[in-house]
């Protein structure tokens, strides 16, 4: 069972649920939830993924990946090979997790330092998705 501490009637019902474990000599296990993203935060994350594939792409870099005859093949970027190829091994490394659904945002800002200094070295501005960023592209 999840509680959200800050609402009044969760605090409630979590103070009971405590009560009767204590009293009832139970063997409970404690564990603090860290927030998760935002669907709006998970959208610009993808969103993203997205405008790094095409800034890689009108930079000429191409992903390179050994072919089943063990030839180099060469494609364009999508928002995928992004995600599993440029920001996953970054994240692994960083934070030796795995899955994009298992960081929050403190994790992401790390990663997004790194693709940042990436792109600046090569002269482009490539900022995380926001509101304004998205309009001014409209």
């Amino acid at each position: 069972m999840k509680y959200n501490l800050s609402n009044t009637e969760d605090l409630s019902n979590f103070k009971y649920k405590v009560d009767y474990l204590i009293q009832n000599k139970k063997i409970v296990e404690l564990k603090q939830l860290k927030p998760t993203r935002s669907s709006k935060q998970n959208r610009a994350l993808h969103k993203y993924f997205e405008i790094i594939s095409e800034e890689l792409n009108e930079l000429g870099i191409e992903h390179q990946y050994q072919g089943i005859t063990g030839k180099t093949l060469s494609t364009m970027y999508t928002p995928d090979l992004v995600k599993n190829f440029v920001w996953r091994p970054i994240q692994t490394a960083l934070f030796d997790i795995e899955s994009t659904t298992k960081i929050g945002t403190q994790e992401i800002d790390k990663i997004i330092d790194v693709i940042t200094k990436f792109f600046s070295d090569r002269g482009v501005y490539l900022p995380f998705p926001s509101i304004e960023t998205l309009m001014e592209n409209v």
